[in-house]
């Protein structure tokens, strides 16, 4: 080999064999990793060391092949095969590579994720550039460390619907909380759910940084509470619990609102829906039923004048019954999804160009709990004729 001030000599080599500790082996370590980047060894002497570099890698002791990875983890000698076996390694071993290594694709950061190793997952929650997939992995960990440095990552691509789910399902804890409301431009529906279920404290800083006045703040805790208690309604129904004394219970709190009512509708909970409208108006289920499925334009006016609601509000409404009637659909679960994207499409299509804040609103809440791909899916369809949905296809052709 060739000899520098600070080279690999032979007598390190000596001192090797003499010193079996970790650190002798580390100092050696450090030094085949300086020659080999400063290009001081070639051919055959090259070779070797990098041979031992990988058995350095290997070593039987942790702090050895600790000392590696903090060593090359940002070194052109940290090859793909390296970096991925130093990434399989325990956590102090794996955490430099994990956090900084630009060699490890998002498959192999989800399968070490997948490892359910708590340090592990908070060294790639915390990389320079975290994928939307990765984030929504971490997220999916429940591991609140990782979530955490997730959150106050700048270089971590979170989509709407993995916040919206951290807001769900840690809004009310400091740890997640906190630095979800201080990310930056947060969608409203994300605003929406944190003002409903954070501190105070937190809740003034979303008021004061998106300048939400006393009535919006209200309207969203509202808004926050129906979407909930339509997610927590949907395994009642599910399980034949009896929709009409649930729907009482509803309206004796003040809860059986015409925007609950047509999310139940938009969502494909029309049990729940029937329901509701039946107990509004006074009027048994069948009656409201008839009322509903008439064909003519008198049957939904009657039934909503019946349950005092707006008939501001009846061209959405309309419009999402047409699409349970030309669908048939009866709430069945393989069916959902398509039957809401229809719904999406023919509501925003028929309804979009309405100036009145009531039926805005409601038309806001039709993209509540749906995902970017369902959302698209429906605008692409409310350009095109309208085609029913079956077994989750889509079908239409373009005008």
């Amino acid at each position: 080999m060739t000899v520098a001030a600070t080279a690999l000599s032979v007598s390190d080599l000596t001192k090797l064999r003499a010193d079996s500790s970790a650190q002798a082996r580390i100092d050696t370590m450090e030094k085949v990793v300086a020659d080999l980047e400063a290009g001081r060894l070639a051919g055959r002497e090259a070779e070797i060391a990098r041979d031992l570099l990988e058995r350095f890698a290997r070593d039987a002791e942790v702090a050895v092949r600790e000392a590696v990875a903090w060593q090359i983890y940002n070194s052109p000698l940290l090859s793909d095969d390296l970096a991925r076996q130093l990434a399989d390694d325990v956590g102090h071993v794996a955490f430099p590579v994990l956090r900084h290594s630009l060699r490890l694709p998002d498959d192999v950061l989800l399968e070490v994720i997948a490892q359910q190793d708590g340090q592990k997952q908070v060294a790639i929650a915390g990389r320079p550039n975290v994928s939307a997939v990765v984030s929504d992995a971490i997220v999916e960990s429940a591991n609140l460390r990782a979530i955490n440095t997730l959150l106050v990552n700048d270089g971590a691509d979170i989509l709407t619907l993995t916040l919206e789910k951290l807001a769900d399902r840690y809004g009310d804890m400091p740890l997640v909380a906190e630095p979800l409301a201080g990310r930056a431009q947060l969608p409203l529906t994300v605003v929406e759910k944190l003002v409903h279920r954070v501190s105070e404290g937190i809740r003034q800083g979303l008021v004061q940084r998106y300048h939400l006045s006393a009535p919006m703040v209200a309207e969203l805790v509202t808004r926050a509470r129906e979407a909930a208690t339509i997610l927590m309604l949907q395994p009642l129904a599910r399980k034949g619990t009896d929709m009409a004394l649930l729907a009482t219970h509803l309206h004796v709190n003040g809860r059986l609102t015409p925007s609950l009512l047509f999310r139940a509708l938009c969502g494909g909970d029309i049990g729940l829906f029937l329901a509701g409208m039946a107990v509004r108006a006074g009027i048994g289920a069948d009656n409201a039923r008839t009322l509903l499925l008439d064909d003519g334009p008198a049957g939904l006016k009657a039934l909503f004048d019946k349950a005092r609601l707006s008939t501001v509000l009846l061209p959405p409404f309309r419009s999402a019954i047409k699409v349970l009637k030309e669908m048939g659909y009866h709430g069945e679960e393989e069916r959902r999804r398509a039957y809401q994207v229809n719904v999406l499409a023919r509501v925003y299509k028929e309804c979009g160009h309405i100036e009145e804040r009531a039926v805005d609103d409601l038309l806001m809440q039709l993209f509540d709990q749906k995902s970017d791909e369902m959302i698209d899916q429906a605008m692409e369809m409310a350009a095109m004729p309208f085609v029913p949905l079956r077994d989750g296809e889509v079908r239409g052709a373009r005008v």
